[in-house]
């Protein structure tokens, strides 16, 4: 498995920090060696909007923390905009399509509402765990000289202000600022 690869990777010097296993809920086997690779200092991925051994992304969370995995080594993804294959129902794929980019904010909310998780630490796995794993300072976090990059949802999750690197993106759910190829 990839993890044997790892493991004999890490073996010899490679520090762990720099091993990322994504798509880790996406068999039992899997997601118990990923947890194993985290309970050694690792960090683990769990891709939102993509197959999951679980009911949902959120529960392989939840397991993961209930099993002894640091909750600041987990972090959720998207394959949004990738492609993601369509299978019939012989498990023959048949095309692709394209993957969702609301899988960590969907999950998110699961870790909240279904899961009684508080926001604070639900947050966590999009924003500073994502930046902790990277070595990325000043990002993920909302402080003193941080990057100033922020969502602004409503209570019922429904965005409505967007800040990057501290200008004003969208208000009151207008987007303000425009890419080069959006009109």
């Amino acid at each position: 498995s990839s993890f044997d690869i790892f493991d004999g990777i890490v073996a010899p010097g490679l520090p762990i920090k720099h091993i990322r296993p994504t798509h880790v809920p996406r068999h039992p086997a899997v997601f118990e060696r990923a947890m194993g690779f985290a309970k050694q200092g690792g960090w683990i991925d769990i891709t939102t909007g993509a197959s999951c051994c679980f009911d949902h992304p959120a529960q392989a969370v939840v397991e993961a923390i209930a099993a002894g995995v640091d909750p600041t080594h987990i972090t959720l993804s998207t394959d949004g905009h990738g492609s993601v294959p369509r299978f019939n129902d012989k498990g023959e794929m048949v095309g692709l399509g394209v993957g969702g980019v609301d899988g960590n904010l969907k999950e998110t909310i699961r870790l909240i509402r279904d899961h009684n998780m508080p926001i604070e630490q639900a947050l966590t796995f999009t924003t500073s765990n994502v930046a902790g794993a990277l070595g990325i300072k000043g990002h993920g976090v909302i402080e003193t000289g941080a990057c100033a990059n922020a969502c602004l949802f409503t209570e019922d999750f429904e965005l409505k202000g967007v800040f990057a690197r501290g200008r004003e993106m969208m208000r009151d759910g207008e987007i303000l600022v425009k890419g080069t190829f959006e009109y």
